[in-house]
């Protein structure tokens, strides 16, 4: 196997233990994942929508709805609809930082618009940026080495 026949994705986890195993388990579950693409990057999704847009049971969508919530992938709400006499609250939720790159990484590249792609991208990088400097001062490691790395990368690139 080459160095560049790698999966060329990464993504950040977080450090907390329970909402690393959280968010396993979304990814290694078929109702997680499909709750995931149907979310909308920008934006808030509603619960009912997700609900009448998939063939899986309320329970199972509300307990993954839940555990996404609890790893921090997503923020949820609440908002008042009136219908008829009565009002009925209406349950929403919104990507954090951290869902919408799980959210990018699980959809189709063609349907994420180049711009959200350069931002995102941007964000993990500066991510991962400041880890590798804060590791490079608990390692002494000159940070210069990985600006160089970056560098003949780039410079590989443009002469393929």
């Amino acid at each position: 196997m080459e160095d560049n026949d790698v999966w060329h994705y990464i993504l950040p986890f977080p450090l907390d233990t329970q909402k690393r195993k959280l968010i396993w388990s979304v990814l290694q579950s078929k109702i997680g994942k499909s709750l995931l693409i149907a979310m909308k990057v920008d934006g808030q999704t509603y619960q009912r929508d997700l609900i009448n847009g998939t063939a899986y049971s309320n329970k199972s969508i509300i307990e993954y709805l839940k555990r996404m919530v609890s790893a921090g992938m997503l923020k949820q709400g609440l908002e008042q609809d009136s219908k008829g006499k009565r009002k009925v609250r209406i349950k929403w939720y919104v990507p954090t930082k951290l869902g919408r790159w799980f959210i990018l990484f699980l959809k189709p590249a063609d349907e994420i618009p180049s711009e959200l792609v350069r931002k995102t991208v941007e964000e993990i990088f500066q991510v991962y940026a400041s880890s590798i400097v804060e590791l490079s001062e608990d390692f002494k490691i000159d940070v210069e080495v990985f600006h160089k790395i970056l560098t003949k990368q780039y410079n590989n690139r443009k002469t393929k």
